[in-house]
């Protein structure tokens, strides 16, 4: 229903322009024949006959108010409806007539202008596009008996009232193809427009579902190391001493404290959209080495004076997800080898952006783990032990940040993972692909 309103107030004001251009025109002529009659009468000499000034004058006038009511208790109120515009063509389609029977009848040159009320009507209604087409027909019929009668060359009266016949059979032919065929066209346009909507709805319910699969997949990765600690936890209680046994509840705890929060995000979508949209405040890049060293003692933090005075407004919760899923690889990879001295991590701001750089001097990938180590659901932890989407989610989210993650490794010597981000940025999306180079 709205789409038609706003249908018809577009027909009824491209047809309230159309008739002030006509009267401006008239107008136009009247300036002429004032100020140049010379020039005035050499123009309407190429369209005989003139019009009569009295009963012209008498069209336009009504012509103009009924165009002034139009614009400013109509148009500027809302109020278009299809039977007000389609009123209107038809007494539009009555003055045309009085002007043409006027100025010359069925012989004046301008008889075509009946297209115009016809064409506009196209956009209404079928209905209402063949009562325009049938009342322009009739009313070009009625100048043969209204206007005077057409005068051809001496000796040729009827060959040229023929040829004028013929033109009034010939404007139905044409009036009768246009109607068919542009309103066939503007159906098919109306077509394409509802298929492009219903393809745009698919595309953004296709969407959806790919950040509810994005979300879930997140959560589950997240889930997955808290989850493992507590289960080594449960297994080791009854061989505790009661202080560890105190600690060991204390670190369980918080882990599923963490779970908690997890899970809150995972059923409250509106409230990870919100996340993933830039931070209205700009909260310290310092925090990421907080979020970092929270993941275990084999962490070493070294922050440049511009990192630890740097803010970014990028959504804080995604660029914490990305900074832990990062940090809990290099530390797992450490553990993994004995003798490991842990994880370095230097925090700086260069050009704008954030660089944060991750070294571990673990396990190690060799090049083909490298190669596929942004692949979703490769992992080269035992089976388990890890569920290959760390780095997948990492580099899709950077991705909407407008930012890039690199990676190097060599196999018995460790990893450098490069993460950089631009610090005031908003979410994009098709960034560069985050897969190191």
């Amino acid at each position: 229903m709205q789409r038609l309103t706003s249908s018809v107030q577009i027909t009824l004001r491209l047809f309230v322009v159309a008739r002030w251009v006509m009267l401006g025109l008239i107008a136009l002529g009247w300036t002429l024949q004032a100020v140049r009659p010379t020039l005035f009468r050499q123009i309407v000499s190429w369209f005989p006959p003139p019009p009569e000034p009295i009963g012209t004058s008498i069209v336009v006038v009504l012509m103009a108010v009924a165009n002034l009511w139009v614009s400013r208790r109509v148009l500027a109120r809302g109020r278009a409806t299809m039977s007000l515009a389609g009123t209107h063509l038809l007494l539009d389609t009555a003055a045309l007539t009085a002007l043409l029977a006027l100025s010359g009848g069925v012989s004046n040159a301008f008889t075509s202008m009946y297209f115009v009320p016809m064409t506009l009507a196209i956009q209404l209604s079928p209905g209402w596009a063949w009562a325009i087409g049938g009342a322009c027909l009739l009313g070009f019929a009625s100048l043969f008996v209204l206007g005077p009668a057409p005068v051809g060359p001496p000796g040729h009266e009827e060959h040229f009232l023929g040829h004028i016949r013929g033109m009034w059979v010939a404007f139905g032919i044409s009036a009768a193809f246009v109607i068919y065929f542009v309103h066939r066209i503007a159906l098919s346009l109306a077509r394409q427009r509802a298929e492009l909507e219903r393809l745009r709805m698919t595309a953004q319910q296709d969407r959806q579902l790919a950040a509810l699969g994005t979300l879930a997949a997140g959560a589950a990765h997240e889930l997955g190391s808290p989850l493992a600690t507590i289960g080594v936890l449960v297994a080791d209680l009854p061989l505790m001493e009661p202080r560890e046994q105190s600690e060991a509840m204390q670190t369980i705890r918080h882990e599923l404290a963490r779970c908690k929060h997890i899970l809150q995000q995972m059923s409250s979508p509106e409230l990870r959209v919100g996340s993933l949209a830039a931070s209205a405040e700009a909260w310290p890049l310092a925090e990421l080495g907080e979020a970092l060293r929270s993941l275990g003692s084999e962490v070493t933090i070294a922050m440049s004076a511009a990192g630890a005075a740097a803010t970014t407004t990028q959504p804080q919760e995604v660029v914490l997800q990305i900074v832990r899923a990062v940090g809990t690889n290099a530390i797992d990879a450490c553990r993994a080898k004995p003798g490991s001295t842990g994880v370095r991590v230097t925090i700086d701001v260069a050009a704008d952006h954030a660089l944060l750089r991750v070294r571990d001097d673990g396990v190690g990938m060799p090049p083909e783990a490298v190669a596929a180590a942004f692949d979703p659901f490769f992992s080269t932890k035992p089976e388990g032990k890890g569920m290959g989407l760390g780095l997948f989610l990492a580099r899709a989210h950077l991705r909407k940040l407008g930012g890039t993650i690199e990676l190097e490794s060599e196999h018995g010597r460790g990893t450098t993972t490069t993460v950089r981000f631009p610090l005031r940025e908003a979410l994009r999306e098709g960034a560069t692909d985050g897969r190191g180079g």
